[in-house]
């Protein structure tokens, strides 16, 4: 399989549609940082391939771009000088889509030679295509990472499915098959012919037989042949005597049927007396509701009358309610006019009261201002007291310091005479008597507070007492006011009165005209009520003449029915006259009927004889059909005729059976033999050893050369590793390091490539992703010239995928990656072609 382009859009980190033209590219080296999109051009090739990648085997939506709702991929490859389109269509939502075709040529626009649809039919061709599976294929072809020594590492038989794939050796097992497939026909075709053997023996023992049989057959079918005309002959008066007799019963089934639909003498009789009721029920039903009409009317005019005496009794019962809540008004004022009167009086007491405590107040706050003042004079007398001792002391003290001569402290005057010592003054008596007067003053004044206090309540409480006494004298007057209003508007509303009810009580004249009315309305809604009864009466005898008069029109209508079924007109006579005459139409058409009917019934039996007399000389049963029997007869002969001729034809088709038994025996020998030695535990089995030993064999020439000859294989086919330094020790794979093992996988890959080329088998395309980054930059230089030597001389694709700096100067193709930081986009910087809607990178 060699790839030629590769289109994804959507597909995992390439949101937008980036196309890989691959055709005369050979050794390319996809690099870029971390998270670029390098793998994901592998996994894109797998994915087209198979559906999956080594990563994503089962959740394959995980694969869509998170900005994208879908993803395509599209594989354009060549294999045995077939180019092949293989396209892939992943949704979010919804079923995705395959499609592998066969184009006439390397051309977007070829013609399609074969197209392959729905997933396991593609799957199906591309693993005949490439002669491996998904596994066979990430083991070979696609090393992903971490994956690249899945060969070295695996047991024979994955070792073998890589084998057979890359060698063209599945070809074998498409040869085992036909082989088997061959000796089943062989097997077959032999059974076929024993069985024929045996029937050509059968056939000549039953050849005479078979032609007496057929000699019978034949006789019978002329004699039946013979008698069929005349059985048919009879058959055909039978079916005419039939008919007669249908048409009769036919007939009287008709006089039957309508002679149930028409009415017996009783029954019209009934009709017409129920219609005569009636007619009187209605005449008298009209009587009864004229002169209850009339009774209602007078009732109607009774009413009225008394309504009229009544007048409006709703404005009467007003006026009379209107008088007793004026009344209560009048009360209600009454009581509220005492009940201020006596809030007047309890006003003038508490007035009276708080000017009494007022004026005392008054009296008190003058007294505790004297004494107030007296205190205040008590105090200043006591404060002179006390400066003058104060001063005394302090001239006292002085004297001690003066000498004559020398300057005064106080007004540093030069001191001529020190003055005369005076009387010591008596300053704690003055301050003891000081404190006595402020204490008094003291008193006064706390006692002048209570007074004025005392004073402004008993003023506030006189001018609340003042308001509330105003406040009564207004209710008085209002209460006063209202009482002799109400006592007018009470004396108007009996008058009113008195002169539409009269003199007496208002509420019993009330209530005899309200009785009168009563009765009268009562007396107007019976009358009505028997009005209503007798217009009900009327329409329910006028219901039961319609409906005896639809029982007349019923009966005239069945009657007509009758003469219609006959094939007759009905007749213009009286309802019971019609009825008669309708079923002494009837009874003629009765007797007509039977008559017929006995005269085919005779007919027939006289056909029935004479056909079982023919039937018994055929020796037939009287019941036979001739027709059928006939049919039988003939087919029964040409079986037996071509029995014979059967027998016959297999005796001289079985003349040279002998010998094709023969050469269907040696055919299935050589097929047995064939298929034996195709055996995938002989053949096929020592092939693989074979490859299996080459290829270590060859594999361990790249791998010295790789590793300055420190490590080569063993020479068996079990690819175990012989350590040099160690002096020669086997070591199993997976005791190698992680560069040793890298480079063991690649002598392996390499040696593996050489083979194919010189042998002309199928391994045009080789994907390594990572690896290099395990090895020193002398063992990369290695490795490369190695990998160089895959693409030396043949168009083979090589694919390395990997980070490593020194990668990049040892390839030339390049296909080089970048990351968008903002979207998580893989971004082109050069090696694909890009859609026209996107301008970055270059092709």
């Amino acid at each position: 399989m060699r790839p030629r382009e590769l289109t994804m859009r959507g597909f995992r980190s390439y949101r937008d549609e980036v196309t890989f033209d691959l055709r005369d590219r050979h050794l390319i080296g996809v690099v870029g940082p971390i998270g670029s999109g390098k793998s994901t051009i592998l996994d894109a090739i797998a994915f087209a391939l198979f559906g999956k990648t080594p990563r994503v085997q089962r959740e394959t939506r995980t694969l869509i771009n998170q900005l994208a709702d879908a993803a395509h991929v599209q594989l354009t490859f060549e294999v045995d000088g077939d180019v092949w389109r293989v396209t892939r269509v992943l949704k979010r939502k919804g079923q995705g889509q395959v499609q592998l075709v066969r184009l006439a040529e390397d051309d977007p626009e070829a013609a399609h030679e074969e197209v392959v649809l729905l997933e396991r039919p593609v799957r199906e061709r591309i693993e005949r295509l490439l002669g491996m599976d998904f596994d066979t294929f990430g083991r070979s072809v696609l090393l992903a990472q971490n994956r690249f020594a899945e060969f070295l590492l695996a047991s024979d038989a994955p070792r073998n499915a890589v084998l057979k794939g890359v060698f063209g050796y599945e070809r074998f097992d498409a040869a085992l098959g036909a082989t088997r497939e061959r000796v089943a026909h062989a097997e077959t075709a032999v059974a076929m012919l024993d069985a024929d053997g045996a029937r050509l023996l059968q056939a000549r023992a039953e050849l005479d037989a078979a032609r007496s049989a057929a000699s019978e057959a034949a006789a019978r079918r002329d004699a039946v042949a013979a008698l069929r005309p005349t059985i048919e002959g009879l058959d055909a008066e039978t079916a005419q005597a039939a008919d007669h007799a249908q048409r009769a019963e036919r007939e009287l089934a008709l006089v039957q049927k309508v002679a149930a639909g028409v009415p017996d003498d009783a029954a019209v009789a009934e009709v017409l007396l129920a219609a005569s009721v009636a007619e009187r029920d209605v005449v008298a039903a009209t009587e009864a509701a004229d002169t209850a009409s009339n009774e209602r009317k007078d009732a109607d005019a009774a009413r009225d009358a008394a309504s009229e005496r009544t007048g409006d009794l709703r404005a009467f019962a007003d006026l009379v309610a209107k008088m007793h809540a004026q009344a209560a008004t009048v009360t209600e004022a009454t009581i509220a006019f005492g009940t201020a009167t006596d809030a007047m009086k309890a006003a003038d007491q508490v007035l009276t009261r708080a000017a009494s405590e007022h004026d005392a107040a008054d009296d008190a706050a003058r007294a505790a201002a004297t004494a107030v003042a007296e205190a205040a004079d008590e105090l200043a007398a006591a404060d002179e007291a006390v400066h003058a001792a104060r001063h005394a002391e302090m001239a006292t003290a002085l004297r001690r310091t003066l000498v004559a001569g020398q300057p005064c402290p106080v007004c540093a005057q030069p001191v001529k005479t020190k003055p005369r010592a005076a009387a010591a003054a008596g300053i704690k008596g003055a301050e003891r008597a000081r404190a006595g007067a402020a204490s008094r003053h003291e008193k006064a004044a706390r006692a002048r507070e209570r007074a004025n206090a005392a004073a402004a309540k008993a003023e506030a409480q006189a001018a609340a007492a003042l308001a509330d006494k105003d406040r009564a004298s207004a209710a008085l007057e209002a209460a006063e006011a209202a009482a002799r209003t109400a006592e007018a508007v009470l004396a108007t509303t009996k008058s009113a009165v008195v002169d539409q009810l009269g003199e007496g009580d208002p509420i019993a004249l009330l209530d005899r005209r309200q009785a009168e009315l009563r009765d009268a309305e009562a007396a107007a809604r019976a009358a009505a009520d028997r009005e209503r009864a007798a217009r009900d009466a009327l329409d329910t005898a006028r219901r039961t003449a319609a409906d005896t008069a639809a029982r007349v029109a019923a009966v005239r209508e069945r009657l007509a029915a009758a003469w219609g079924a006959l094939g007759d007109d009905a007749p213009e006579a009286d309802l019971d006259e019609a009825a008669a005459r309708i079923r002494r139409a009837l009874d003629d058409r009765a007797d007509a009927a039977a008559r017929e009917r006995d005269a085919a019934s005779e007919a027939a039996d006289d056909v029935a004889r004479r056909r079982a007399s023919a039937l018994d000389a055929a020796g037939l049963e009287p019941d036979a059909d001739v027709a059928a029997v006939h049919t039988q007869v003939e087919v029964r002969a040409a079986e037996a005729a071509e029995r014979a001729h059967g027998i016959e034809r297999t005796i001289q088709a079985g003349a040279d059976l002998g010998e094709r038994l023969d050469a269907a025996r040696t055919d299935l020998a050589l097929a047995q033999r064939l298929r034996d030695d195709l055996q995938p535990s002989r053949f096929l089995a020592w092939l693989l050893g074979e490859e299996r030993a080459a290829l270590a064999e060859l594999a361990s020439v790249h791998l010295e050369a790789l590793t300055d000859g420190d490590f080569r294989f063993t020479d068996d086919e079990t690819f175990h590793i012989v350590d040099v330094n160690a002096g020669g020790t086997v070591r199993a794979p997976e005791s190698l390091s992680g560069g040793e093992t890298f480079l063991a996988s690649l002598a392996l890959a390499l040696a593996l490539a050489e083979m194919v080329t010189r042998g002309g088998s199928r391994l045009d395309s080789f994907f390594l992703d990572e690896g290099f980054g395990s090895l020193d930059p002398e063992h990369i230089e290695l490795a490369m010239r190695g990998v160089e030597h895959l693409v030396t001389g043949a168009d083979r694709l090589v694919m390395l995928v990997s980070h490593v700096e020194q990668m990049h100067v040892l390839i030339e193709d390049l296909i080089v990656l970048d990351k968008d930081e903002t979207t998580a986009s893989s971004r082109i910087v050069s090696g694909a072609r890009l859609a026209p809607s996107d301008a970055r990178g270059t092709s």
